[in-house]
């Protein structure tokens, strides 16, 4: 089997439903912009994905394809699950487990998953990115950053070249030539290094963060009870708060109150016939138009009304 796609879009719900495996959620960490870029190339059991932000972001991640371990390389300034990503590290999400990924400045993260490599003949990958062996999540620290900035390059020229010649990808000896170029590249990664598995509470916080964002998918639109959030998240108010804050550096409500103006100006973006900025704010839970128009004009440099007046083309009386 063999796959290459690629999206680019400034929209965080399209690149999260891009990304297969998971239920995926990315949003802007701060700034008035979202744009991202997810690549996804399959090689007979060989998956390499990038994922590209051009500003500070969130991405959660819920349950990953249970057949999948993941191995994420992360330039500076992202932190997985609360835990700062250091030089030289490489994230690995375990079979089934979902994560939490946050970015201070625009961020890459390119990934491989070894699956079921296919033809008999294919070697098995020794610890620690092989089927056979199966540790805890953690991250495996390479020797030294050039095996790592090796894969990095390679993994971004082999992107440009096929989303500006993508039917070069439909060429037999192509896919072959890919395939052990990025076989050798990670070999090279696992060649020297230690393994660091996660502390044991990540898994259960996890968890938690999990239950979290599925609650918030719930309400949908409709105005979150706090209380109902932290049960369905399972956990007090005040476990909800330490894990959200360690995770996304700010409070569950101030995180649900960023979603909800992104929301907002998604609705405002593309306006139905009756859509109303009284309407959007009400509908969102923003009590006090005024706040919400101040909160709105801080985070997105315009109005809402301006917003809407933008997409329909006409001009504030």
């Amino acid at each position: 089997m063999h796959v290459f796609r690629r999206t680019a879009t400034h929209d965080g719900e399209e690149l999260g439903r891009a990304i297969p495996g998971s239920a995926i959620r990315c949003v802007a960490d701060s700034g008035s912009s979202f744009s991202g870029s997810y690549s996804h190339i399959v090689l007979d059991g060989l998956v390499i994905s990038r994922l590209a932000f051009d500003q500070a972001s969130i991405v959660a991640v819920d349950k990953r394809t249970v057949g999948a371990t993941a191995w994420h390389v992360m330039n500076p300034g992202c932190s997985v699950n609360g835990d700062v990503v250091e030089e030289r590290e490489i994230v690995m999400v375990r079979r089934g487990e979902g994560a939490t990924m946050r970015s201070v400045r625009a961020a890459q993260v390119a990934t491989f998953s070894l699956h079921a490599l296919g033809a008999a003949d294919s070697p098995e990958f020794d610890m620690p990115f092989g089927q056979r062996s199966q540790p805890p999540a953690g991250r495996w620290r390479v020797a030294t950053g050039l095996p790592l900035r090796r894969f990095n390059e390679l993994n971004e020229a082999v992107t440009a070249t096929l989303a500006n010649r993508p039917q070069m990808f439909e060429i037999p000896a192509i896919r072959t030539g890919l395939r052990n170029a990025f076989l050798e590249s990670i070999a090279e990664l696992g060649a020297s290094g230690a393994f660091r598995p996660d502390r044991a509470a990540v898994g259960r916080h996890t968890q938690i963060m999990m239950r979290f964002e599925r609650a918030l998918e719930e309400f949908g639109d409709e105005p979150a009870d706090m209380a109902e959030v932290c049960r369905l998240a399972g956990t007090s108010r005040r476990s909800l708060e330490a894990v959200v804050r360690q995770r996304l550096g700010r409070s569950p409500w101030e995180y649900l109150r960023w979603r909800r103006l992104w929301r907002a100006r998604a609705l405002l973006d593309q306006p139905a016939a009756e859509t109303t900025v009284t309407g959007v704010a009400f509908g969102l839970g923003f009590w006090h138009l005024g706040r919400f128009a101040a909160a709105y004009a801080s985070t997105f440099g315009e109005s809402p009304s301006s917003t809407l007046n933008r997409m329909r083309g006409t001009s504030a009386v």
